[in-house]
């Protein structure tokens, strides 16, 4: 069965638009500091490991030590207050990733709705496109104060594809993640993985399942090409 022309692109944002500028080892250290003080060793977290990572594993040991729900909430919020700071200050110095400029101007000239769904927070998402000068190509940026299960999960992706009123069969799913490429094979949507510079630590397992796979200096050409076969 042939699938369907696409009618919108979700892309991902560090990394992928913008080029990635936050110092991720302050955010995990800031992170860090915080859990620190409320009782996790350094044998048990450290930089090396990712923010959802370090979280996660705080969190399982805050419940073995008896915190509650109420209070674990509130110290995962402070984490996450440290690292806003971090990743605002990327936001201030934010660039677009090069070539990316005139796939944003392809997408509007042949109509395609534009979103955007990250890790970041909304606000945060939203000064970086802003500080690019991106701003207005995007209907909808979908944070991870914007919706409870961030991607791999289908809910990422189904929450946006909500908003701007398209469905999950109708999108390409474009990321330099392999949790990027996740969702969109857990949504059965196309996807395209760009093979940008990222952190070590960030995974990319599903990248070869990516219905096309692109290398930076292929952008912007190789990636408008593909687009050009999405549509038709």
């Amino acid at each position: 069965m042939k699938a369907k022309p696409i009618k919108a692109i979700i892309w991902d944002l560090d990394g992928t638009l913008i080029d990635f500028k936050i110092n991720s080892i302050k955010a995990r250290r800031k992170a860090i500091k915080v859990l620190r003080n409320y009782g996790i060793s350094r044998e048990k977290i450290s930089s090396k490991m990712s923010l959802l990572e370090i979280v996660k594993i705080s969190r399982e040991l805050f419940v073995k030590l008896g915190i509650s729900d109420e209070e674990i909430k509130e110290i995962i919020k402070e984490v996450n207050n440290a690292v806003i700071l971090v990743e605002h200050e990327a936001a201030m110095k934010a660039t677009l990733t090069d070539g990316i400029i005139k796939v944003l101007e392809f997408a509007k000239k042949n109509h395609l709705k534009q979103a955007v769904f990250t890790y970041n927070t909304h606000r945060n998402a939203r000064k970086s496109l802003e500080t690019a000068g991106v701003n207005h190509y995007f209907d909808v940026v979908a944070g991870r104060d914007d919706v409870k299960k961030l991607k791999p999960h289908p809910d990422h992706l189904k929450y946006v594809c909500k908003r701007i009123e398209v469905n999950l069969d109708e999108i390409v799913v474009i990321g330099d993640t392999g949790r990027d490429i996740e969702a969109a094979l857990q949504t059965n949507s196309r996807s395209i993985a760009l093979n940008t510079k990222i952190p070590n630590f960030i995974k990319r397992e599903t990248f070869k399942e990516a219905d096309k796979i692109i290398e930076l200096n292929e952008i912007p050409n190789e990636l408008i090409k593909t687009l050009e076969e999405f549509l038709l």
